[in-house]
């Protein structure tokens, strides 16, 4: 069913360009003064209902906008892939009985090259 703003909108959208902070009210008495036969408070509710339409557009096409931007001037940052943030060397990746060389621990020099450092047998 065409609303009686719709003779009005494109007129309604530059005002709000000019002046985003507009209201309801304001707009039916601008509107009030151009076509008092049309015009009056009485058509302040449908006047609320098309603003907070136009304005929800126009947060969508700004947050889209904002997110195509956002997406197309990105570049890959260089480095961690799994988002751990770890920027060291890359750890070993050899089972540790391969792993031969000694630690020390408590002063001592223990061999952790071999199985039977690790347990003791039998």
């Amino acid at each position: 069913m065409p609303s009686k703003l719709d003779p009005h909108i494109a007129t309604i959208e530059g005002w709000l360009a000019a002046q985003p902070q507009l209201t309801a009210l304001a707009i039916v008495g601008r509107l009030s003064e151009k076509y008092p036969e049309e015009f009056g408070t009485r058509q302040h509710s449908i006047v609320q209902r098309l603003l907070r339409a136009l304005r929800r557009k126009a947060a969508e096409q700004l947050v889209a906008q904002e997110a195509l931007g956002a997406a197309t001037t990105a570049a890959p940052w260089p480095g961690v892939v799994d988002g751990s943030g770890y920027v060291g060397p890359d750890p070993p990746t050899a089972p540790l009985v391969e792993q031969a060389g000694k630690a020390t621990w408590r002063g001592r020099s223990i061999d952790i090259g071999s199985s039977s450092a690790m347990a003791p047998s039998g």
